[in-house]
């Protein structure tokens, strides 16, 4: 019994029987689960202690943190800027010292947006790690973005232990779909030098300077430790930004529609929900204004609701899809590469409620859910007087209402946390654990020794 006595944190939409999972929609108030979820059954077979449900954003699909039910969460670090989403809560409660371990949800970066912004620890595992069973979804059927439960934590030390006791043969028995893989301890404990990938901007969002400079500490941090760092560049990212939108709201947004249209819409997910409630015949019109300032918002705005929502064309986009994960897995083989490292979002945390919930936010946590790599992020610096002084020169790789809006939001964060992204190749998810511990140790002896 791994975490004997260890209280873990729920977020929200996690089943435990007796308990509503609501997502922030008020038609799932009072009905509540019949019986645990299938990851909450093997975390008391462990012998962990489940004693909280945290907050999350309506619907889940934002980088805010509020809901009709619940109301607003606050950051760790400052209680007036947002703690990201949606495992906001988790973010929240684990970066105060309110939780030992908590477990969110990830489906575009919900696990690490709120452990970069809150200055955490998180990891998304590879999909069919953990059981998703008895969980309540936003966008049930959706497929082609990987969805996964992964955990929380201060440290990268308690995120190995949650993923030692859960890679158990009890969650391969309760849930067919999860092979009977055990931790891989021989390559966490590996001392074998390896091949890493960086990028500091993936061509679509171009991180604040911050953000940037977490990614070249991290380089420098393992090149000192004997690794090779390559640089990488990630392919065809316009077409993967439209390919992941497409995916996620296949059905025209009418999922989505459904669950707000006898509710309240926060007001976290106007854009959102403007964005989905657009009529089909409006969008033409709205895209030709867009796009004399952006194009690239332009072209977002056809992707999401409306239009054809038919089986032809979901099975285009899992085609696509499937081009794309050899494309982009051709590329790291060619390079010969173990991992990469790399933002884990282009901004830094911001004051509640200024973040608006655009795809370019998405680029650089989504993209590894549709190729379905592990990811795991880590506290590495915070935002310097230096990075914030130099948002006056940052112009963003489109020069559009997107980049300015994270260039914008960004002017007053400094202090705040800033952290980096580690991603490994599917079923690889030991490899990301252990180059996030090493960075985690040369920092923490860094900090001792000044």
């Amino acid at each position: 019994m791994k975490l004997f006595g260890l209280p873990v944190s729920l977020k929200e939409c996690i089943g435990v029987k007796g308990m509503d999972s609501t997502i922030g929609y008020s038609s799932l108030i009072n009905k509540p689960a019949l019986e645990d979820s299938v990851i909450v059954k093997v975390l008391k077979s462990c012998g962990a202690v489940p004693f909280v449900k945290t907050n999350l954003v309506q619907g889940m699909l934002n980088f805010e943190s509020s809901n009709p039910i619940f109301g607003k969460t606050g950051n760790p670090k400052n209680v007036n800027y947002t703690p990201g989403g949606s495992s906001s809560g988790a973010g929240s409660l684990v970066g105060s010292g309110g939780s030992v371990l908590g477990f969110g949800t990830d489906i575009a970066g919900s696990i690490r947006n709120p452990a970069h912004l809150c200055g955490v620890c998180g990891l998304k595992p590879t999909m069919q790690r953990l059981s998703k069973i008895g969980l309540q979804g936003s966008l049930p059927g959706q497929s082609c973005l990987s969805s996964c439960v992964g955990p929380l934590a201060q440290d990268v030390d308690t995120l190995v232990l949650a993923m030692q006791a859960l890679s158990c043969p009890l969650m391969s028995q309760l849930d067919k779909n999860i092979p009977p893989l055990p931790f891989n301890d021989e390559l966490f404990q590996s001392k074998l030098k390896l091949r890493i990938g960086y990028y500091t901007n993936d061509g679509y969002a171009e991180p604040v300077p911050a953000v940037q400079r977490a990614v070249l500490m991290t380089k420098e941090i393992l090149e000192k430790a004997g690794h090779t760092l390559v640089p990488f560049k990630v392919p065809r990212i316009e077409d993967a930004m439209r390919i992941l939108s497409s995916a996620l709201f296949a059905d025209g947004g009418k999922t989505c529609m459904e669950n707000l249209k006898n509710d309240l819409v926060d007001p976290v997910n106007r854009y959102l929900y403007w964005r989905l409630s657009c009529p089909a015949f409006l969008r033409p019109i709205v895209k030709y204004v867009v796009g004399w300032g952006s194009p690239r918002i332009a072209k977002d705005l056809m992707v999401y609701g409306g239009g054809d929502r038919s089986v032809y064309r979901l099975w285009k986009i899992q085609a696509e899809t499937e081009k794309y994960k050899k494309e982009f897995f051709t590329q790291w083989q060619d390079l010969d590469l173990s991992a990469v490292i790399c933002p884990p979002f282009p901004i830094a945390a911001a004051p509640i409620g200024s973040v608006e919930h655009t795809t370019a936010l998405t680029s650089y946590c989504a993209l590894f859910n549709l190729l379905n790599c592990p990811c795991g992020v880590i506290p590495v610096t915070k935002v310097s007087q230096a990075d914030t002084d130099k948002l006056k020169d940052h112009k963003g790789n489109y020069g559009d209402k997107w980049d300015n809006h994270n260039k914008k939001v960004n002017e007053n964060s400094t202090d705040m946390p800033v952290g980096v992204q580690f991603v490994g190749l599917p079923w690889m998810d030991e490899i990301c654990l252990r180059l996030m511990k090493e960075v985690e140790t040369q920092i923490l002896l860094q900090k001792h020794e000044s």
